[in-house]
């Protein structure tokens, strides 16, 4: 399921951008879930770094296209951002904010299937981002979806995979920084864990795939629990 967001104050390109991607699905045999807002606030008041694609028109009162994508890379550094505007001119400082491409209005639907294409291409080489882990020898380029927790212990790094166990120098909280927006989520000072790995959670504890029943504290309880419902409802729709 690919989740995109259109963000834009003109109701018309709302439905023309909704019809596009509904024909790209069509065309594409792919799945995707749209959610539209008529302007940045609505995007940004709540936002949640959930969506794959991210279309922003620039030319938006209040708040622009622009101001928009310095609110999201805040808590998402990796979704794919295209800019819909009426010149070109507006778009030249998209390296800015790491803006994949821009699309000038009105949008056919042949340009609009080469740049989403291109996009959904970009989209899925960040799904497959990797941690490089030191071996005696070489190193292991290991994916994070591969990760099912890592746990500190004495300044090291213990990174445990289905494959194995590999360790390395490093914080906890810096790796927390690094991975919050794959769905990680720390459930104790020692533990942070993949949430695409839970199986099961009881109310002191986390039941993670490869049976590793790991402690939650009880600061973190809640904030966990609520981390993967929310993980869990994404998932489904």
């Amino acid at each position: 399921m690919i989740k995109i967001a259109i963000v834009d104050d003109d109701f018309i390109y709302l439905e023309k951008l909704y019809q596009h991607l509904t024909q790209y699905e069509k065309d594409h045999d792919v799945a995707i879930q749209v959610t539209s807002y008529s302007n940045g606030f609505e995007l940004i008041s709540h936002f949640k770094p959930i969506y794959d694609i991210i279309f922003l028109d620039i030319e938006m009162p209040h708040l622009n296209g622009m101001e928009v994508a310095k609110e999201i890379r805040k808590s998402d550094p990796h979704a794919v951002i295209i800019f819909i505007t009426n010149t070109a001119k507006y778009a030249i400082n998209g390296y800015e904010v790491q803006a994949f491409d821009y699309m000038m209005k009105p949008i056919d639907y042949t340009q609009f299937a080469i740049k989403f294409g291109a996009a959904i291409d970009v989209m899925q080489t960040k799904e497959e981002f990797s941690i490089l882990v030191p071996l005696e020898e070489s190193v292991r380029n290991i994916k994070y979806s591969e990760i099912i927790f890592i746990e500190v212990r004495n300044h090291w790094l213990h990174i445990i995979t289905k494959e194995g166990e590999y360790k390395m120098l490093g914080s906890l909280k810096e790796m927390n920084e690094k991975l919050v927006p794959y769905h990680f989520i720390m459930c104790n000072k020692s533990y942070l864990i993949n949430l695409k790995h839970v199986l099961k959670m009881n109310s002191d504890s986390v039941l993670l795939s490869g049976n590793h029943d790991l402690k939650m504290s009880r600061a973190k309880r809640k904030e966990v629990q609520t981390a993967f419902m929310d993980y869990y409802h994404q998932m489904r729709w």
